[in-house]
């Protein structure tokens, strides 16, 4: 039909859609600052228009819907670029403050009180019987002692610090986690495929626990039906009901409206650092420790994890095996020197070897080669030598049966005068320990030399330190005790300071670094603590590299975010004012339709 009225009405349906976009310009600009709001936009379309015959007659507009601008792609490249930067920012802030527990190598700490141990042996060697001398040796040794065990603390330290802090990284990722499958329920029964309604706001919502979550753990979501104009069909929108969001390459932590936590659990074995599980559909707990690689806790797990249960070793646990390393190879070969200041009898820590076991391939750095039984008389004079060889089948009951062999290791064809006429070796497998036991009371001593196998300094023969790493380094508790009972001497003689001269010279001699089962280092002990200490800082500057690279990927995919997404109060400010005067036409419409029914009923009348 139409008529006067209908005119009314196009004109009305003109002032309602432009009053639409006046409010929704409005709020664009009272959301401006709002990094996750995006702007949004009146959608409008023409009404069905009224069929006149030989023409259609246009009856108004139609608003179709308010649509968000966001580009999906351009979002996850940004959620990309976010969690690739908060990896190497976590590591980076961690690594810094790790950096600074080794402050200066060359003067405090572990280095300084290296050579304050040095000069304490360096002392002792000119006036071996000064009981003065043997207890500032001790003092000096036990700073040294807890400046190593202050070094393993703060690392051991930082590692646990960084794995509680994954415990709290995890529950932020189960609680917006929860929060985006809720979004999702609300999507479902707010928004309609049918009427085209959007819950902008909601989505909104959901970008922004999405982004922190992917800052947090990374992980990659699928999303259907999308597409990225402002402009699109509407009803090729995303839905709650087809939203997966999965971490650690393909776990699936919210599904539409359900939501599955993330677990933490310490480790009983080593230190108790934290592992992350995922229940699986049959309830059992999957360990994706290893899979979790992205974002802060990513960056964690890649500095804390300690190698135990199936866990890839990050940065921490590499800067204390090196530390360990340092002081094994300081104990032991302070030991094998140790071990040739002859002595009544002999005696080796509690070890784990049975009988038969190859000494190479067991936990003890022992490798092929050969050492010395030297007996000396009470004069110092040396009565006997006797070379053990270990071959990789050797075990320690073949060395107790080289030692007890009748043989004439003196090489004079006198069969009362050997090795074996005056100690006897054994091992008890009951307390793992290693004698060599003499068999009369006669003054003779005997002491170790050895040749590179490290059999002496592995098993903790007459040893002066205790302990296997950084953790339990500690001076043997008899010289704690009774600083009178320390031996300079090599020979049991007065005026002999060999194993004080050797223990002092071993500070510029190269030293034997075993950092695995095959592989080695040859250095002074100076210079693999300095390597450590290097280490760290070359970590650190490089992680900050990378870092400085992916802030500045960061920055620019943000602002191709920003430039579709964010809000330009300039440019709003310009389409306020546009909509402002088509509301304006629209009602000098509606006021001219006015005048004219007031023509009309002027007439009638």
């Amino acid at each position: 039909m139409g008529g006067i009225l209908t005119s009314l009405n196009t004109s009305y349906t003109g002032l309602q859609a432009h009053q639409a976009m006046v409010d929704t310009t409005g709020n664009n600009i009272a959301n401006a600052n709002d990094e996750f709001y995006s702007r949004q936009k009146v959608i409008l379309k023409p009404q069905t228009p009224l069929d006149k015959g030989t023409y259609h007659l246009g009856s108004g507009v139609q608003i179709e819907s308010i649509m968000r601008a966001h580009d999906e792609f351009i979002f996850q490249r940004y959620g990309r670029a976010a969690q690739e930067k908060e990896f190497y920012q976590t590591q980076f802030d961690k690594l810094r403050e790790t950096s600074s527990l080794f402050p200066d190598l060359e003067g405090v700490g572990i280095y300084e009180d290296l050579q304050q141990y040095f000069n304490a042996w360096k002392d002792l060697s000119k006036n071996t019987s000064d009981p003065a001398q043997k207890q500032i040796l001790i003092q000096a040794t036990q700073t040294l002692m807890r400046s190593i065990h202050s070094a393993y603390d703060n690392l051991a330290g930082m590692q646990k610090k960084t794995s509680q802090e994954l415990a709290l990284r995890i529950e932020e990722v189960n609680r917006i986690g929860e929060q985006i499958a809720n979004i999702n329920k609300q999507l479902g029964i707010k928004e309609s495929k049918v009427d085209l309604i959007k819950a902008n706001d909601l989505r909104d919502q959901r970008d922004k626990l999405e982004f922190q979550l992917k800052e947090l753990i990374g992980g990659s979501v699928f999303k259907s039906n999308l597409k990225s104009d402002i402009g699109i069909n509407s009803r090729n929108i995303d839905y709650g009901e087809n939203y997966v969001l999965n971490v650690a390459g393909g776990f699936n932590i919210v599904d539409g409206i359900n939501f599955h936590p993330l677990t933490v659990k310490e480790s009983h074995k080593g230190n108790g650092l934290n592992h992350v599980y995922f229940k699986n559909q049959d309830h059992h707990p999957v360990d994706i420790t290893n899979y979790l690689l992205d974002g802060k806790i990513g960056g964690l797990i890649k500095l804390y994890a300690d190698g135990i249960d199936g866990t890839t070793p990050g940065k921490m646990q590499k800067y204390i095996d090196m530390l360990d390393t340092f002081a094994r190879t300081f104990i032991e070969t302070t030991n094998n020197i140790y071990a040739q200041s002859a002595t009544k009898n002999i005696e080796s820590n509690s070890v784990e070897l049975s009988r038969d076991q190859s000494l190479i391939n067991s936990q003890y750095n022992i490798r092929k080669g050969s050492f010395d039984i030297v007996i000396y008389d009470s004069d110092g004079e040396e009565i006997g030598v006797k070379t053990i060889t270990i071959s990789p089948t050797t075990s320690i009951e073949d060395v107790v049966q080289q030692i007890n062999s009748n043989t004439d290791d003196n090489a004079d064809q006198n069969s009362l005068n050997d090795i074996d006429d005056y100690f006897s070796a054994n091992f008890n497998s009951q307390t793992g320990k290693f004698q060599i036991i003499a068999k009369n009371q006669d003054s003779v001593y005997i002491g170790i030399r050895d040749k590179g196998t490290n059999f002496a300094g592995s098993l903790g023969i007459n040893r002066f330190f205790d302990g296997n790493n950084s953790k339990n380094i500690s001076i043997n508790e008899s010289y704690v005790q009774d600083p009178t009972k320390l031996r300079a001497w090599g020979a049991p003689s007065s005026g002999n300071t060999d194993v004080a001269n050797m223990i002092q010279q071993m500070q510029y001699d190269d030293l034997v670094f075993q950092t695995g089962k095959n592989s080695f280092q040859e250095m002074q002990l100076t210079q693999y603590y300095q390597l450590l200490g290097g280490e760290i800082s070359t970590d650190t500057q490089a992680i900050q590299t990378t870092l400085d690279t992916k802030t500045a990927l960061f920055a620019a995919a943000k602002q191709e975010h920003q430039s579709i997404s964010q809000v330009s109060v300039d440019e709003e400010m310009v389409n306020l004012i546009k909509f402002q005067s088509g509301y304006a036409a629209n009602a000098k419409v509606v006021s001219t339709i006015d005048k004219m029914i007031d023509t009309l009923l002027g007439i009638k009348q």
